[in-house]
């Protein structure tokens, strides 16, 4: 018995053959649903594993995934790391480039992950590798004949992470080389440089590298490409790079955030909108602290507590 599928088998409490059943069918085991994207007529697909699938992520995350390194260059998905330390590396570029992956999640697939294991000479045989694709990866629809990374499992972000390692590596190297400052969110790209003609070798190098690669198999969405620089609004996963070298949330998110207050303050704020109101202000502190502050100076620390406190009345 494989010792990989013995360990499952007791974590979950399922006797081997029941196991090998569950992960044979894993794949099939989603529920799908679309919501819209921002663009008018475009959505996006969400495929969540049924709860004894996301049992076996789980599990595998834990005692798979983890034993494997995430370059420094991709900042989302992690402990510790917020949103705001992806832009803080770009606050003194003077220019900035910005490049976007085409269907991510559904570009990474389970041949990929046979590739990495192969390659970092894991201690697996061939059919805890093909659990483990089982386990991670799902089949979009009929016949389709490679299972994909689903937008909805929660082991997708940490395995998109162990699988782009190669690519955060050899973009950062040459990054590094040309002085330039390099930071992956998920399929956001940010590169920012003194001068033009260095990001124009980086975004030249990324095209290349997604030409050249069989495995992963990425594509470049350049209607997202963007060619900024310190003359020009500068932005960074939705965040401001200001002329101070500072990461902001921008004027618009702040004055939302003073009149959201101000309606809670004043009593005049829905359960619904207060829940929102507390995401907000948690936001906020991880990404511009001196702003909840000043908050709290024209509130009052107790309204910002109040809020920050506040839980919906339990339904009788």
């Amino acid at each position: 018995m494989s010792d990989l599928l013995a360990r499952l088998g007791l974590a979950v409490l399922l006797p081997q053959s029941e196991l090998q059943h569950l992960i044979r069918s894993a794949p099939y085991r989603y529920k799908v649903y679309r919501i819209p994207k921002r663009a008018p007529g475009e959505f996006r697909t969400i495929a969540q594993p049924a709860r004894e699938i996301k049992a076996l992520q789980y599990w595998v995350m834990k005692n798979v995934l983890n034993k494997f390194a995430v370059h420094p260059s991709a900042t989302a998905y992690r402990k510790h790391v917020s949103i705001a330390q992806n832009a803080k590396p770009h606050v003194r570029g003077r220019f900035l480039l910005k490049m976007d992956f085409k269907d991510f999640f559904p570009s990474l697939k389970a041949n990929d992950l046979r590739t990495f294991l192969e390659k970092q000479g894991a201690d697996f045989d061939l059919d805890e590798v093909s659990a483990l694709c089982n386990i991670l990866f799902w089949v979009p629809k009929a016949g389709f004949p490679e299972l994909c990374l689903s937008i909805g499992a929660p082991s997708s972000p940490l395995l998109s992470n162990v699988l782009m390692v190669t690519f955060d590596r050899d973009i950062a190297e040459l990054c590094s080389a040309l002085n330039v400052k390099y930071t992956r969110y998920a399929d956001d790209l940010s590169f920012s440089a003194a001068k033009s003609e260095d990001l124009q070798r980086v975004e030249h190098a990324v095209l290349s590298w997604c030409d050249q690669s069989t495995s992963p198999r990425l594509a470049v969405n350049q209607k997202k490409t963007v060619r900024v620089s310190k003359r020009e609004s500068r932005r960074v996963t939705g965040l401001v790079l200001t002329n101070d070298r500072k990461v902001s949330l921008g004027r618009d998110l702040k004055r939302t955030i003073r009149a959201t207050l101000h309606h809670f303050a004043t009593g005049r704020l829905a359960p619904g909108d207060i829940q929102k109101l507390q995401g907000m202000l948690a936001y906020v502190n991880s990404v511009e602290p001196s702003f909840l502050r000043r908050l709290r100076k024209k509130f009052g620390s107790d309204v910002v507590r109040r809020c920050v406190e506040w839980k919906a009345p339990s339904a009788k």
